[in-house]
């Protein structure tokens, strides 16, 4: 009875409820998107609920404390994963990403995410840590920029990008200078306004005038400018080291017309299928646009688009409210927290998943670019299922010792 009472208190069900609802979901929507063409992989995906289930209750059994004194030997261990991509990485779609262990194929850059949170959220509570100049977040954005660059390169656009927001999320989190955080944006905002010499002109002017008005050192103003100014006439050099298909998604989401037929057509029938679905939906295993193959690989990254058709605008709305009801409860466990580890790790956690949802909500229904982000808790995939089981279980560790220093 000790054993228990010790385990379960503070245990929060009703996020414990919500992340298995999502799971439930998920599971149902990978049934029925693979139903008729092959059972293994919503077998394959069963087995990834029950693995990331075990990996979910290591994570909330383990001292926080455990995670915070060993979180450099993961971060670096999750770096080795990402580069040991380049040397026996399988590859798919013009993208390598997978490492193929005994028939098991998972994604490094994954398993990158939390190892990279773990060490950042340990680094930034250090005691001896003080943001007081610009110069003290160099070591805080390496620790992002390297995982960051490694996963691009793949490519991987979407999670890369995923390092960045979060990264920023936690240092907005310690009270970083919004001009600090300013600066470390600045070379992605030069480099989008490069696509047109008035709009870099016009961005680069705006960075004076913010660099100006808050007193930035003439050394670091002079370099920061370079930097931007660099960064945003190489805009073109970049875009051409881009892979045609990712060229193609860009400029498809700018123009969604530009190619129906072609690489516009996942977007387009997406937007088909979750229209389709009306307010009630056409019903499980009833989706025509996911069950004529209108919608290829519906079960990966396009899964919403299955809910919308099959569940409608109601089931939308009740997955999209699951998942707030969760990042919500998050963050209030963030401002509840004692120990500013704990804080800062749930806030880390609530931004990936919240990211996460924001760009395939935003990818399925046309809102951004097509990047290949899974869907947490639903989307078919091991590695996505593993590491947001492996989150919620230190997010319920965090619940459970929120009272604690």
């Amino acid at each position: 009875m000790i054993l228990n009472r010790n385990v379960f208190r503070d245990f929060d069900f009703v996020l414990l409820g919500l992340t298995l609802f999502l799971v439930f979901v998920g599971l149902i929507s990978v049934y029925s998107t693979t139903y008729g063409e092959s059972s293994s992989i919503f077998l394959r995906q069963l087995l990834w609920v029950f693995i990331g289930l075990i990996v979910g209750i290591i994570f909330y059994l383990v001292p926080l404390r455990a995670w915070d004194a060993f979180s450099w030997v993961f971060y670096l261990a999750s770096l080795v994963g990402v580069i040991l991509v380049f040397v026996i990485g399988t590859g798919s779609h013009g993208a390598k990403r997978w490492i193929d262990i005994g028939g098991i194929r998972l994604q490094p850059s994954e398993i990158a995410k939390l190892g990279t949170l773990l060490f950042l959220t340990s680094f930034l509570c250090n005691k001896k840590f003080r943001i007081t100049e610009l110069r003290h977040l160099i070591l805080p954005v390496l620790i992002v920029v390297v995982p960051f660059f490694l996963v691009l390169v793949e490519p991987d656009l979407g999670t890369s990008l995923i390092f960045l927001f979060f990264g920023l999320s936690l240092l907005f989190y310690k009270g970083t200078p919004l001009v600090y955080l300013f600066v470390i944006i600045s070379p992605v905002l030069a480099l989008i306004c490069g696509v047109h010499w008035i709009s870099l002109i016009g961005f680069l002017i705006l960075a004076i005038l913010i660099f100006y008005f808050n007193r930035l050192p003439l050394n670091e103003f002079i370099l920061i400018f370079a930097i931007n100014l660099a960064v945003g006439l190489s805009h073109s050099i970049l875009w051409g080291h881009l892979k045609p298909y990712q060229q193609a998604r860009i400029t498809n989401f700018l123009v969604p017309s530009r190619d129906l037929q072609g690489s516009g057509w996942q977007i387009l029938q997406s937007k088909i299928a979750i229209g389709s679905g009306s307010f009630l939906g056409k019903g499980i295993l009833k989706g025509t646009q996911k069950g004529f193959d209108f919608l290829p690989e519906v079960h990966t990254d396009f899964i919403f688009s299955a809910i919308g058709e099959e569940f409608g605008f109601l089931g939308c709305c009740v997955v999209l409210i699951c998942f707030f009801l969760a990042l919500w409860r998050g963050f209030k466990m963030a401002r509840a927290a004692r120990s500013e580890f704990n804080s800062f790790l749930a806030i880390g956690i609530v931004s990936i998943l919240g990211i996460q949802i924001l760009i395939n909500v935003g990818m399925t229904t046309g809102l951004v670019p097509t990047v290949g982000v899974p869907l947490s808790f639903i989307s078919y995939g091991g590695s996505s299922m593993i590491v947001s089981s492996a989150m919620m279980g230190l997010l319920l560790n965090v619940a459970k010792h929120r009272y604690e220093y």
